[in-house]
């Protein structure tokens, strides 16, 4: 007797099937994740890097245009308006951060924060390297300290160990 032909495909061959995509992407999934961690990782520590050598040159900048009684790094309204003003008189006007480029954006900022909180500098010079502002302004934004010139990301969003977070960077 001659057997039908099949034109599909049997429930236990679409059970197996279901099985095995549910199989893989269980063990995907956590290393996507993991991808994009890294990824925020390497952004912030690249925006930091630039960030850092702004500072430098700018302090470069002060130290050898100006007298040593001015601050020796800028100050806060000055990161903020990405321009020395009178507290550096004869750097006034110049910029220390590429203006056509704007401040970048914190990668590890709420996404429900505002894009001009997302970019924005904050004045952390009350506290140390890595500390946070208090809620509603923590996860969002920069940190500087005028009085350390030390610039950091004000978030600790990042699931890693104390010390470790990107606020450590």
């Amino acid at each position: 007797m001659i057997s039908p032909k099949r034109n599909g495909f049997t429930l236990i061959e679409l059970v197996i099937v279901i099985l095995m995509l549910g199989i893989l992407s269980f063990f995907a999934i956590p290393n996507f994740i993991e991808f994009r961690t890294e990824a925020k990782n390497g952004a912030t520590q690249g925006l930091l890097g630039a960030f850092r050598s702004a500072l430098a040159i700018a302090v470069s900048a002060i130290q050898v245009k100006e007298d040593h009684g001015v601050p020796r790094y800028p100050t806060f309204n000055e990161m903020s308006a990405n321009a020395f003003d009178s507290s550096h008189p004869v750097l006034s006007g110049t910029e220390i951060l590429d203006k056509a480029t704007d401040i970048p954006n914190n990668p590890w900022s709420k996404s429900t924060a505002a894009r001009t909180d997302k970019n924005r500098i904050y004045d952390c010079s009350a506290l140390a390297k890595g500390g946070l502002l208090s809620p509603p302004n923590n996860d969002q934004g920069w940190c500087y300290n005028e009085n350390t010139g030390m610039f950091w990301t004000n978030s600790d969003r990042n699931s890693g160990l104390p010390g470790e977070t990107e606020n450590y960077y």
